[in-house]
């Protein structure tokens, strides 16, 4: 391989593994639910807050429940579209009251605009039952959306309460940003050059 070639070569390449590794946690903008019991403010689901690295301490103060029923769900609002690689899911877990309050069937839902969902897909959550405890990563196939919504369809066993502990997304934005557009004129670039350098051979 001529140096020319390996230069394109390297720059192809270097482009492709820095737009692929924006990839990253996404910022929630907002997070709403059907009900809420008490304090147990849905905010806590985004705020990091009872997260020490990669384990919730089951703290309450740092959960969330549906208020006295056991049945609901949750919209979050990523700020803008996203390719959706995966969720990260904290159960309800240890802590006041008991892991009967974990959820245990879920659907999730995504929407581009917050009000058409197209249903991604059901899930049945772990239920934690050490104190701190982990989260549970679900794939989301990269589809597009800003808005996921969770459908709790059932807990392990608690009759009046369901929760969730945290919650986390990740994914790449769907909108390219100057350093996107700017790796793909690189490889339009070497592309050109490499074209260019085929034709001055045929010559």
């Amino acid at each position: 391989m001529s140096r020319s070639s390996r230069v394109i070569a390297a720059m192809l390449i270097g482009a492709s593994a820095l737009a692929s590794a924006q990839a990253a946690e996404i910022a929630v903008a907002s997070v709403t639910a059907s009900s809420t019991f008490y304090t147990y403010n849905p905010v806590n689901l985004i705020n990091g807050n009872g997260l020490s690295g990669d384990l919730h301490s089951g703290n309450w103060e740092a959960k969330w429940l549906l208020d006295g029923v056991n049945t609901g769900n949750l919209t979050f609002d990523l700020g803008g579209l996203y390719k959706i690689g995966s969720t990260t899911i904290w159960n309800y877990g240890p802590g006041c009251c008991g892991e009967g309050r974990s959820v245990q069937d879920l659907s999730i839902s995504l929407s581009t605009d917050g009000v058409n969902y197209s249903e991604f897909g059901a899930f049945v959550l772990s239920k934690p039952t050490t104190d701190p405890f982990g989260g549970e990563t679900l794939g989301l196939g990269d589809t597009t959306a800003r808005f996921v919504r969770f459908d709790i369809k059932s807990n392990y066993g608690e009759a009046d309460y369901t929760g969730l502990s945290e919650v986390k997304f990740d994914g790449v934005s769907a909108v390219p940003e100057a350093s996107s557009l700017a790796y793909g004129l690189v490889g339009l670039a070497a592309a050109g050059l490499l074209q260019r350098r085929r034709h001055n051979a045929a010559r």
